[in-house]
């Protein structure tokens, strides 16, 4: 009835116990395959396994009771989720004679929880809204007053202050894009190396609205490490807390308030954020279920009760801690930590933007392709770049795919990610099989909306890839890098 699989191995005898349900989990009919570790092992997912080997071998070492979750991949091939729980009985001689253990499937479980935590995410942001349409509106109408007075006095396009501003108007946009496309994907656990500190200030951007009229917003960044995290999930993590904090100041008095952002290293080498308010401050009987489910100290209609729940389990299943410390009247301050990255790299998602290079343009003119659906943007790029290069456009991906196997070569091929028919990932594919000299020299664009599969593909070849709206300066560096290694 529990659909609790149990088993047993006798250390000494190396003979293994598995009850009938403990099958069904495996998708075997009970008795169909001899009990065994081994028989076990062949059915773990391949990049859980050396997991599975290990936590066996702490069964060996440890007393104490240990706890595992790990996938396993029936005879179908369905994916599964177990809970194990395994512990080990010593002898007198203190050596472990006997390990006993049980597996539940929690799939269905854990997908009902993703959905909670997906849920939570696009309730925050819905609720962000209206803040990120104050914050877009008002960069825009920038924008579109200085196209006004460009219309009205041409002479006006020498000045630098206006580029500078409209520019500035430009990346304020980017910025709050980039945050709502990272926050709102489907939730998808994938990790990788991510830069704290920029994942924090995508969520400032997002929440900066809630903020702005209750407190001064105050940075104290001090270096943190790389962290293996999802940058969805940690940023979400970080909306929370910094909508919390807003949401326990009044509005009104943001000259006297001060919510307080801070990034630090601490001894163990562990990336610690702090966010501050100066806020009502959490009653000690509250702080002791301030992470429970539904527990929420707003008012009716105001919280779910559920943000810090899911914030706290986030950080738990990044292997951090999340902490709380309070005092009535004088504000509230939560503490993420997070262990670092095992790997120090960077994320290879949108690489590191080259140095550019001290080329004169006439001595390097290349062959470019732009392969874009967005004509506008293709045709921008091309007034931009045809001083310095000969520049061909097309639509989508199976035209250029024409061009080259008939014989066209490029110097460097500026490809648009997401496109119907052949995407950017497909057209690389292709030409990694038929033309791979063509795929080393694709540099990617992105407007951020990509499927899962695409940010897969972009962790893992080596091409650069810009998001729109492009840092041109940086893109005609990327251009000149590539077509100085060609003509090399």
């Amino acid at each position: 009835m529990s659909h609790l699989g149990v088993w047993e191995w006798d250390v000494s005898r190396d003979k293994v116990y598995w009850s009938d349900e403990l099958y069904r989990i495996l998708g075997f009919t009970p008795g169909e395959v001899a009990a065994s570790f081994e028989a076990l092992l062949e059915r773990v997912h391949a990049d859980d396994l050396a997991d599975v080997k290990r936590h066996r071998a702490r069964s060996l070492r440890e007393r104490g009771p240990i706890s595992l979750e790990y996938r396993i991949v029936r005879p179908s091939g369905e994916v599964r989720t177990l809970q194990a729980r395994l512990q080990g009985t010593p002898n007198d001689a203190g050596a472990v004679v006997r390990v006993i253990g049980t597996e539940q499937d929690i799939t269905d479980t854990k997908d009902v929880a993703q959905r909670f935590v997906l849920s939570d995410r696009l309730i925050s942001i819905g609720t962000l809204a209206g803040g990120m349409a104050h914050e877009i509106n008002n960069p825009l109408a920038t924008i579109s007053a200085y196209l006004e007075l460009l219309t009205e006095r041409p002479e006006a396009r020498s000045s630098d202050a206006l580029i500078a501003e409209a520019r500035a108007a430009v990346d304020r946009i980017r910025n709050i894009m980039r945050g709502l496309t990272a926050f709102s994907r489907a939730d998808q656990d994938l990790r990788s190396p991510i830069d704290v500190e920029r994942v924090l200030e995508l969520a400032i951007g997002m929440a900066g609205n809630e903020v702005r009229h209750r407190a001064r917003l105050v940075r104290s960044y001090s270096g943190t490490p790389l962290v293996s995290a999802n940058e969805a999930r940690l940023g979400h993590v970080f909306i929370n807390l910094l909508v919390n904090a807003a949401d326990a100041i009044p509005e009104g008095q943001a000259d006297r308030n001060e919510i307080h952002v801070s990034t630090r290293t601490d001894a163990a080498g562990w990336a610690v954020v702090e966010i501050r308010d100066s806020g009502a401050g959490i009653s000690r009987e509250s702080q002791d279920r301030i992470f429970d489910p539904f527990f929420t100290t707003k008012p009716v209609g105001k919280g779910s009760g559920l943000g810090l729940s899911i914030s706290h389990g986030i950080v738990r299943t990044l292997g951090g801690e999340i902490l709380v410390r309070s005092e009535i009247g004088r504000g509230s301050t939560f503490s993420v930590s997070l262990p670092p990255a095992k790997i120090a790299s960077r994320p290879a998602i949108v690489l590191p933007p080259p140095e550019p290079m001290d080329l004169e343009p006439e001595e390097h003119r290349g062959h470019v392709l732009i392969v874009d659906d967005e004509v506008a943007f293709a045709n921008s790029l091309r007034r931009l770049l045809s001083s310095e290069h000969d520049v061909t456009i097309v639509a989508n991906g199976r035209e250029a795919l024409t061009r080259l196997q008939a014989g066209a070569r490029f110097d460097v091929i500026l490809c648009d990610l997401m496109m119907p028919e052949m995407t950017g990932p497909d057209l690389y594919a292709a030409l990694t099989e038929q033309l791979p000299e063509q795929a080393s020299r694709m540099i990617f664009i992105t407007g951020g909306a990509f499927s899962l599969a695409a940010q897969q593909f972009l962790e893992r070849v080596p091409n650069p890839c810009f998001e729109k709206p492009c840092d041109i300066q940086n893109l005609r560096a990327a251009i000149r890098q590539q077509i100085a290694v060609v003509q090399s």
